[in-house]
């Protein structure tokens, strides 16, 4: 739909550009006339990991939105809590649009379409009403979900008493309650809006593709460090019920490592985790796609011979994966086994793993020695 044909959301505007000036102006008339103490930051990132990380990003996103994994009710209701302080809606409304979003990511019905430009993508859609306002058909899980319904019908109270009033409580502790409004409320809030709008723009326009280049969705490692983990978002939308953002144990990722805490204490129950084989698969999809179009400028002699090459060398990497995955999920079986004589066997699989895990790292390098190849010979223009 044309923005110049939709109806403005004047509180929406009003609330995103009044909220900076008090920030950023109240914030500096408040430190100059009365100074800085070191409570001011201590709520700013208490309040900041209890909404970005907590509310937004374990919470919104990958508990509600994807239902990456399930938690007990009372995790929930934290998360709804943390959530509506940040003020960027109910978590209904939060994950309607989200769940729309991957369902027409780069298409017009997107809510925060990346093709309308970065503005629109990052706050600009923001400014309109929507006329899925009070459509739920995407989220017909969440719409039965009682707390879900409750936070959605009192949404601004807990965000204004949660955002706003307990920051200032927690200021007047320490002598300082328009400090606390100031830094945990006001900073907080502008830090967290523009910190999660990155993931609907720059995640879009800034990093590599390496799971898929279907959709602009890329991962950047920088992104990661100031969106609570959310900036492998490549990775997200092609395994987008997976509860990891950062797939590798190194990525910053700490909304993977609170859910694993969680799910350690008890709090948290299944989990969606792709495997490693299908990671894999997924990749090498991509860079056998993105080669076959570069060979088409590579001298025609040596296209057919470098395309068996690369269907040989992606067959023996497949291969290889899903013999490495069947051996550990079989000494797995074995661990698990009581029964006598599963010793030698589980000796058995564990060797196989290490065999079948030197075969796999001998036949990517193959493949990434293929890939250089063609990489090369595509920027060489036979002569005419």
């Amino acid at each position: 739909m044309n923005d110049t044909k939709r109806q403005l959301d004047w509180p929406n505007i009003l609330f995103l550009a009044l909220s900076p000036l008090v920030a950023v102006g109240g914030t500096l008339w408040y430190e100059l006339t009365f100074g800085f103490h070191w409570s001011d930051l201590l709520i700013f990132f208490i309040f900041y990991i209890l909404t970005a990380g907590m509310g937004i990003s374990a919470g919104y996103h990958r508990h509600f939105a994807h239902r990456s994994y399930e938690c007990h009710w009372a995790l929930e209701l934290f998360y709804l809590v943390c959530g509506a302080a940040s003020f960027q809606n109910s978590a209904l409304r939060w994950s309607r649009d989200h769940r729309i979003h991957h369902q027409h990511i780069d298409q017009d019905e997107d809510p925060y379409n990346i093709q309308k430009g970065v503005f629109h993508a990052h706050m600009g859609w923001i400014f309109y009403k929507s006329d899925k306002d009070d459509d739920f058909s995407s989220v017909p899980d969440l719409a039965k979900n009682k707390w879900v319904v409750w936070q959605d019908r009192y949404y601004l109270p807990i965000a204004i008493g949660f955002g706003f009033v307990l920051p200032t409580l927690i200021g007047w502790a320490f002598g300082r309650p328009l400090a606390g409004l100031l830094w945990g409320g006001f900073v907080r809030t502008v830090v967290v809006h523009h910190l999660t709008f990155f993931i609907n723009s720059l995640a879009h326009k800034v990093g590599k593709r390496p799971f898929t280049e279907a959709f602009s969705a890329r991962d950047s490692w920088w992104l990661a460090f100031l969106t609570y983990g959310e900036g492998y978002h490549n990775f997200h939308h092609r395994f987008a019920s997976d509860y990891r953002n950062g797939y590798r144990w190194y990525h910053w990722d700490p909304t993977k490592w609170w859910v694993n805490l969680m799910r350690w204490t008890g709090a948290v129950g299944r989990i969606t985790h792709y495997r490693k084989e299908q990671l894999l698969r997924a990749r090498i999809e991509t860079e056998f796609e993105r080669v076959r179009r570069q060979m088409a400028v590579t001298p025609t002699r040596f296209q057919d011979r470098l395309e068996k090459r690369l269907q040989a060398a992606r067959n023996a990497v497949e291969a290889a994966a899903a013999r490495w995955e069947k051996a550990k999920l079989r000494y797995q079986d074995m661990k698990q086994s009581a029964a006598e004589g599963s010793q030698k066997a589980r000796e058995f699989w564990k060797l196989r793993i290490r065999e079948y895990r030197f075969q796999l790292e001998a036949s990517q390098a193959k493949w990434a020695l293929l890939i250089m190849v063609v990489e090369r010979l595509s920027h060489h223009r036979p002569s005419v």
